[in-house]
Order: structure tokens, then sequence, then C-alpha cells
């Protein structure tokens, strides 16, 4: 393989999170900041310290597809994991499959465009708790990924065993600022930049379609009430035989619950079927909360329309059994059980992804707009930004950045944003389609902008515009970033791509080598790698290159 030295160029960001919050509240600059930038996941915990989220609730692929009964049996096994070390190999690779994605990969990438230095902590949660081995293993993953950044940009990392020992005080943190929602950071009463359960209305799909922004015309269903009975103790004899929640996994009502509970769930997915079976195709389905592309249905057709049916209703796997069941007293006043229908936008000719700063007083910064990439289940793998169109897609999108910078703000938001926007020629007259109208003409070609989701929180292509000075500055206009599986360790990685790594067309945002999948007999690895090109067919050369060699990754 040649030398065993990988000569790596320092990277110099050209700004970081740290100044643009900052920049977003300049009267709290002298505050220290904390960063709290992992995923979650509301099916089970994704350790013993780090439970499901039962209020905020989030639907990501586990939560919509795995059966009740194989969420049973993980978290029972997980709950016995102290005292039985040969927990099942299923229930350790999806639990460990999930904490390498949720609490390495995701906040190491965006750990890498923190800064702040020293005084900005950003906290990590240990991948595997109480195992001395494993938590060095996480802080040297981390580190590495960091260490090319220069000295004075990269974060201070504070690794953790769950969110409710985040040494707050100890460190002198004045206020976090949180990715996702997580349930323990409001039990600790942790000092917060957002309140959560604004953040977490500013997510929501409801949200989005009553905030009078240029979206596709929708129809909210919002779930009347929540679960009746809390204790299937004291519900019916079916609930009582078939209480799913012991361990920590999520609790169901039961298909056949002959009690208060199950009427409850029956009668509001009546409603919510109803409503799918009365409505056209095509049309888009979605749940509230979604995460990584998961809980979005596209309806083309009729036959996707009772695919759709099956999936939500079925007595083994439905997605929204298992939605309703987690609506509580605790959580029933944010609708986490709602559904979305909205139109769907027909022959869309641009898919972007706008990221901008949102002020205290609600004033957008722009910072790019990058084109998505979606793979044939419709989850986000990746996105390609080409620095040069970016004076003119700022103009484009300006107006529509303003909007969404004055509706998050006046909800008490700041920090960044970002907005998933279909563009097509067609403009619709007043009523049809668009929400509100949302169109831009630049150039003299004038075309309609739909905003079809909406993150308000870090997004995946932040660092992106972040890179823009360390690609330009070496002839490259164009750069993409995305996930990856690979087979072998990082090193083995990088010396496949040594070239591209040591002229800095290629640099790792986040990195995880998983020895323990297959009894240590094989390393696998996960990452987030960005890449640059001279040009986009220099760019997607490049990309092609690295696909056929490794596997996307999803959320």
């Amino acid at each position: 393989m040649g030398s065993t030295t990988i000569n790596l160029p320092t990277i110099h960001l050209d700004t970081t999170l740290t100044d643009l919050y900052n920049l977003a509240d300049p009267s709290t600059a002298h505050l220290r900041l904390g960063l709290v930038l992992c995923g979650v996941n509301s099916a089970i915990a994704l350790t013993p310290s780090f439970p499901r989220n039962k209020k905020y609730l989030y639907q990501d692929s586990p939560f919509n597809n795995i059966p009740p009964a194989e969420l049973k049996a993980v978290a029972a096994d997980a709950a016995s994991s102290s005292s039985n070390p040969s927990r099942s190999q299923k229930t350790s690779d999806l639990q460990r499959s999930l904490a390498l994605k949720y609490l390495s990969l995701i906040p190491q990438r965006d750990a890498f465009i923190a800064g702040g230095g020293p005084s900005t902590p950003t906290i990590f949660f240990n991948v595997s708790p109480g195992s001395a081995s494993q938590e060095a293993h996480d802080r040297h993953e981390a580190e590495t990924t960091i260490a090319v950044l220069a000295p004075e940009q990269r974060p201070k990392l504070v690794f953790c065993s769950g969110p409710s020992s985040i040494p707050v005080k100890e460190l002198g943190i004045d206020r976090l600022a949180v990715k996702i929602m997580l349930d323990d950071l409001e039990r600790q009463g942790y000092p917060l930049v957002v309140d959560q359960e604004t953040q977490w209305f500013l997510n929501s799909k409801a949200g989005l379609a009553g905030s009078g922004l240029p979206t596709p015309r929708a129809e909210v269903v919002v779930v009347e009430g929540y679960v009746p009975v809390s204790d299937p103790e004291k519900c019916c004899e079916v609930c009582r035989d078939e209480d799913l929640g012991k361990g920590g996994g999520m609790r169901f009502v039961p298909a056949g619950c002959k009690g208060v509970r199950g009427r409850w769930v029956g009668e509001q997915m009546k409603r919510i079927v109803e409503k799918v079976e009365a409505r056209q195709a095509p049309f888009v389905f979605k749940t509230q909360q979604t995460f990584g592309g998961a809980g979005t249905w596209v309806v083309s057709s009729e036959e996707k329309k009772r695919e759709l049916v099956k999936e939500l209703t079925d007595d083994e796997t439905g997605v929204l059994r298992k939605l309703l069941s987690q609506v509580t007293a605790r959580n029933q006043q944010m609708k986490p059980g709602s559904v979305v229908l909205s139109e769907m936008v027909r022959d869309p000719v641009g898919d972007y992804g706008v990221t901008f700063l949102v002020g205290k007083g609600g004033e957008a910064t722009f910072l790019a707009a990058s084109e998505q990439m979606i793979n044939e289940d419709n989850a986000w793998i990746g996105s390609t930004i080409n620095y040069a169109r970016q004076e003119r897609l700022k103009e484009k999108f300006e107006g529509i950045m303003r909007q969404t910078a004055e509706w998050v703000g006046k909800h008490g938001y700041i920090g960044p944003v970002g907005i998933d926007i279909l563009e097509t020629k067609d403009i619709p007259k007043d009523g049809e389609q668009l929400q509100q109208n949302g169109t831009s003409s630049v150039d003299g070609e004038k075309t309609a902008h739909y905003v079809v989701d909406l993150n308000v929180r870090t997004s995946g292509s932040l660092a992106l515009p972040l890179l823009k000075g360390h690609f330009t500055s070496r002839g490259m206009t164009c750069a993409s970033s995305f996930s990856t599986t690979a087979k072998g360790s990082r090193k083995e990685f990088m010396e496949t791509w040594r070239e591209e790594f040591e002229t800095g067309r290629m640099l790792i945002m986040a990195w995880y080598e998983d020895n323990t999948s297959n009894g240590e007999k094989e390393v696998k690895s996960i990452g987030d790698v960005v890449v640059g090109g001279k040009d986009e067919k220099d760019l997607q050369d490049l990309m092609k290159r690295v696909r056929e060699s490794t596997e996307e990754v999803t959320f």
C-alpha cells in the first residue's frame, strides 16, 4: 500500500456552528453554549442509559417497519442484558446499528462544523456505556475525525453515558442547543436555547401545513384525545396477557383489546383511514415527525393507496396502531398522532435543500442551496452543491427563505434551518395546489416553489457551505456529502483513496469502525464523507467510483 502515513491537509472552515449562534443572537455571545447533536429513537432504547423517547415521538424506519412482536423481544432482551450477557444477536445488532448512527455518525457530522474550540462543549453519548474499551473507542473515533480541523476550530468533545448525565454545571454550560428533542433533557431541566415543545412543533408536519408558508395544499387529520387507560393491567384480559411495554420498549394496544383502549385506537384509526380512502391519488401521506425520510408515503396510484391502507392498519405491523398507542396524557397537547394528507407536487424541475440562519429578530442569513439525493425508498442519502451557482440560487429562494425565517422566528427559534423545496415551471392560480403564493423570477424564468419539508435544526447538508473555501481554493467548484458503509477500517478506506485525501478532494466528517457485529472476524465501518470536483461531471465520476466500492447508509 506504499507509505503508511497519509498526509492530510488541515481543514479550515469558513465559519462554524458556534459562530452562527453568536451571529444569530449577539447579546448572548458571552454565554457558554453546549451542543447536543445526536439522533433519537422512539421504538427502543438505544442503550441502557439512553431511553427511547415517549413524549417527543419520532417516526423513523425502526418505529414504522419493525413489527410489535419483534420490538417486544428486543425490549425484553435489552432489559435483561445486565444480568444476561448472552443477549440475542438480533437484539444486539439492531440496537447497536441504531446507536452507531444516532449516537456517533450524526453527532460527529455536526461536531465537525461545531467550532468554538475548548469553550464549546459538544456532547456525545457512548454507544456501549459501561464498557471501558468501547467508551475509549467512541472517543478515539470522534477525536480522529475532528483532528484534521484547524486547532482553534475543534470543539471540546464531552462523552456521557446518557442524556440524564450531562455535566452542565461542571462544564459551566449556560445553554444547550439541541438538534433532536430528548425526553431526558426536559426531565433534567437543563437550560435550552429553544423550548423543546416549540422546536418539536416547528419540525412537525402539521406545523408546516398550518404555517401559511408556500406548501402544497394539505389536510391535517387531528387525533382526538389519547389512550384513555395508561396501565394495560386496568384495561382488559387481552391487554394484560399481551403487555408489550415491559423492558422499556414501546407499549402497544393489542389488536384484540376489548376495553376502552382498543375502542379509542379503533375510532382514531377509522377516522384516518376513511380520509385516506376518500382521497383520490396521487397524494402524499405523512406522520407528524419523520426522521431520515421515514414516515412519508408517496401515493402515486389507487393501487399504492390500497398498499398504504394495509401498511397503516395491519394487525401485526400496522403503523397507526403503533403510533396511536404512544399518544398519552403527557404528549397529547402536541397532537403527535395526527397525520397530514397533502397534494403531490407534479413534474418538479428542481429538488433543493436551502440552509440558512435565523436570527433573534426572525431575520434570515443565507448559507447555501444544495441539491438533494433521494433513493428509491424516498430516504435522504446525501446532498450536492455547486458553489458557482450560489448567488443565483440565493436570489431565487430569498423570498421563501425570509418567509420561513419570520415564521420560525416569531415562535422564538434561533439557529440553523433547512427547507426542502420542489420547484415547478407551472405557476398555480390562486387557491390551486399552493396554500400561499411562492414564486420567483430569476433571469426571466418564473417558477413556483413548494416547501415540502422543514428541518428546524442542523441539516445534513449544512457542512457544504462551510467548506466552500476549502474546495474553491483548490479549484473545485462542486462538492457532495453522503453517508456510506464500507468493509474495513478508516485507515484502509483512506489508503484506497489516498490521493483524494492528500489533495483535499475528499475528507471524512464522521466515521465509526465496528468490529463487534460479526464476532470480531471482520471490521465494518460507517462514515460520512465529503468529496469535491472541479465541475459537476468530475464530482459525479468520483461519487460513482466511491459508491461502487461501498454501500449507502439510510436512517
